[in-house]
């Protein structure tokens, strides 16, 4: 009996055993998730920079100089609430913050690579210099403002002024194949020297990734007053009153030969008051450049000469008052002349006196009018004043210029030999288009022709676009660029893809409203059968109007019937030496297009050099002559608009926009062809538009408003005597007052 027992004893713990080996066996272990284990984390680091560190389960790793590292865990669960990436400085100038993991970090329990991305700053400084690269005091500067293209401000002054600063310098976000780290960069908004910004806002950029020490350009000018006499033209004064922006006044000696120098002046807007040697009026002078300004002083010798005028002309006028004193003065000096028999002189002699009275009147009259017109100094018009005179060679189609977006901060380091006034621009920055825009505007252009194609960086500056034009009321087209890098022509549905959608987005937006549809310049379209561009834009004409870009009349005719016009993009032909043929190859190109009814876009160029890009040929700017040669040749071809290349093609350097190299030369050469009489010019200021007229009362003004108030009072003494109803006494009457009766 005892032994039956123990043997279902033991077959009773043998089962047990079972039981609890199957619960612990492998094949239950493997029931459980991957994540639950311990493993590897492996992480990369985006952008992939060496010292990033990462801490987790009481672990830490660093990246390594490929931004990669592995760190062990116990296991993945909740690992995005164990894992911490510490701000860190992974070089004495930079520094890294955690921005963002891309997908899930469980997916490391399998192996996977996760993203890491994280933020940058730089610890960047910077120093001053003016425009010829000598070094300016930075305790000159009293404040400066830089700003991101993310919209990150930082005003400094004080100390701040001269201390490093740490800027963000990347930031992460999502692509289309993970996360990619974006660059920023920054812009001098203002920097403050005597109460006055001495740099054109946003016309300094600032890379920190590769750049770290600032050289910040500012705009001091040489200045040279001088004053004179203001009937004589001899030296006068001992020097000026130069009142700053800042309220502060400097009082400036005259030297020797009669003229005050200030070497540095900040640009801006001064008041400069003469003293000594008369009477000076304050003057607004605008200093954007070098240059010299006149002052004029009303001397001693100037106020006795007024002063005796004015009352030679106050006596006159007395004696216009009273007839009977004149004509005892004529008779003292005539021959008597008999009275009528009323008393009064002949009738010649009144009709005399009336026309001497009216005369004298109107003269002064005249001359208090013309006072207060007189402007103060005969500074130029810039870009916001334009007078619209009749030229002779105005044009009545409009006058588009091609314009690139393409520009990022680091582009203007490749394959340039020229670069903007406004600075080396990013295409992002939409206080650029606007300047651009007002500046085109100005010179008489209708509108741009923008280089395009359906990418995310060229949408969203296309839409940026688009929003300045609106508000200026300017008109876009599109180049649509149909060749890649290597001239390559794009696939036929890529074409059709990209048109589509800038037909979907915006075909029915004012802004592109040229000729009642938007125009697009297909480049590369020379490059199909007429079946292969049917069957490629087919689908979009009835709401765009699409010009190919043929150069060669066979290209013009195989296109005829599947597209809208042609924009021949003609920029390195030399309109002065080859104009016969440039005339005959423009004129037979319009005329094929205008058989089928095409719009005919004709180039116009300033001048061309490409060989930094592959070039073989320089076509020179000849001071201008080479655009008015190509406008020329253009108008003769009966275009239905005309076609600038370019405005900031600064690659094969066909660019108008005012340049270092050539100023605004071709830009106001341009304006001049189109009849807009205005000196085009880069404003000094973004919301301040440049050099303008000053309009107040000038020395000479001053002069004749002073006379005229003088001879105002006895003139009117004179009008209201002789508007006096008959009976009311006036005074003692002659037997010459003529309003006797």
């Amino acid at each position: 009996m005892d032994v039956t027992r123990r043997i279902a004893r033991a077959a009773l713990l043998a089962l047990v055993a079972v039981a609890l080996g199957l619960a612990v066996s492998p094949s239950a272990a493997s029931a459980r998730p991957a994540s639950a284990g311990p493993g590897v984390l492996h992480l990369r680091v985006v952008p992939p920079l060496p010292g990033v560190v990462v801490r987790v389960d009481g672990q830490t790793a660093r990246s390594d100089a490929r931004g990669r590292l592995r760190i062990r865990v116990h296991n993945f669960v909740d690992l995005e609430r164990r894992i911490v990436v510490p701000e860190t400085r992974i070089d004495p100038t930079r520094k890294v913050v955690f921005d963002r993991f891309r997908g899930d970090v469980d997916a490391g329990a399998r192996g996977k690579e996760v993203e890491l991305g994280v933020r940058t700053a730089r610890l960047v400084s910077w120093s001053f210099i003016d425009r010829f690269g000598d070094a300016v005091p930075a305790g000159r500067v009293t404040a400066m403002r830089l700003r991101s293209n993310t919209g990150e401000i930082h005003d400094l002054s004080g100390a701040a002024l001269t201390e490093p600063r740490w800027v963000s310098e990347s930031r992460t976000q999502q692509g289309p194949q993970g996360l990619v780290s974006k660059q920023l960069y920054y812009v001098v908004d203002t920097a403050m020297v005597d109460g006055t910004s001495v740099v054109n806002r946003a016309g300094q950029r600032f890379v920190p990734w590769e750049q770290q020490a600032w050289t910040v350009q500012l705009l001091f000018f040489r200045v040279a007053f001088t004053a004179t006499d203001m009937f004589f033209t001899r030296q006068v004064g001992d020097g000026i009153e130069l009142t700053r922006a800042d309220g502060a006044v400097e009082r400036l000696r005259f030297g020797r030969d009669g003229t005050a120098v200030v070497p540095d002046l900040p640009r801006g807007t001064y008041t400069i008051t003469v003293f000594g040697g008369g009477v000076s009026f304050g003057r607004p002078v605008s200093i954007s450049k070098d240059q010299e300004v006149a002052l004029t002083v009303i001397s001693g010798t100037d106020l006795g000469l007024v002063t005796f005028a004015v009352l030679f002309v106050a006596v006159g006028l007395v004696l216009l008052g009273r007839p009977h004193l004149l004509a005892r003065l004529r008779r003292s000096g005539r021959r008597p002349t008999a009275p009528d028999r009323e008393g009064r002189p002949p009738p010649r002699h009144r009709r005399r006196l009336r026309w001497s009275r009216a005369g004298l009147t109107l003269v002064l009259l005249l001359a208090a009018l013309a006072g207060p017109l007189l402007p103060a100094g005969g500074a130029r018009a810039d870009i916001g004043h334009r007078q619209d005179t009749p030229h002779p060679s105005a044009t009545p189609v409009p006058v588009l210029a091609y314009y690139y977006i393409w520009f990022n901060p680091t582009s203007w380091n490749r394959a340039k030999i020229d670069y903007p006034l406004l600075g080396r621009y990013s295409s992002d920055d939409v206080e650029i288009m606007r300047r651009h825009v007002r500046m085109a505007k100005s010179a008489g252009i209708n509108g741009f022709l923008v280089s395009w194609k359906h990418t995310p960086q060229l949408d969203e500056r296309l839409a940026k676009l688009v929003e300045v034009a609106r508000d200026e009321h300017f008109r876009l087209g599109i180049v649509y660029q149909g060749l890649d890098f290597a001239r390559t022509p794009l696939a036929f549905d890529t074409v059709r893809t990209d048109l589509s959608y800038f037909a979907t987005r915006w075909g029915t937006d004012p802004v592109f409203d040229i000729f009642g549809r938007p125009v697009v310049v297909w480049t590369g379209s020379d490059r199909f059968t007429a079946a292969q561009i049917q069957a490629t834009v087919g689908d979009v004409r009835g709401r765009l109007l699409v010009l190919g870009n043929a150069k060669k009349l066979e290209d013009v005719e195989s296109g005829e019937g599947v597209l809208d016009g042609q924009a021949y993009y003609w920029s390195s032909v030399d309109p002065v030496a080859s104009a016969d043929v440039g005339q005959r190859k423009l004129a037979e190109m319009s005329r094929a297009v205008h058989r089928r009814g095409g719009l005919w876009i004709a180039p116009v160029t300033p001048g061309f050099d490409a060989r930094l890009v592959g070039g073989k040929r320089a076509v020179p700017r000849r001071a201008g002559d080479t655009l008015r040669a190509s406008f020329a040749t253009a108008r003769l071809s009966d275009p239905d608009a005309i076609g600038v290349i370019s405005w900031n093609e600064f690659s094969e350097n066909t660019h108008i926009e005012p340049s270092e190299r050539f100023g605004a030369s071709d830009i106001n050469v341009l304006a001049d062809l189109l009849g807009v009489r205005v000196d085009v010019d880069v404003p000094t200021d973004s919301s301040d538009p440049g050099d303008g007229d000053h309009w107040g009362l000038s020395a000479w003004g001053a002069l004749l408003v002073t006379g005229a108030a003088v001879v105002a009072l006895p003139l009117g003494v004179l009008v209201r005597r002789r508007r006096l109803p008959a009976g009311v006494p006036r005074g003692r009457p002659g037997p010459d007052d003529d309003d006797h009766r």
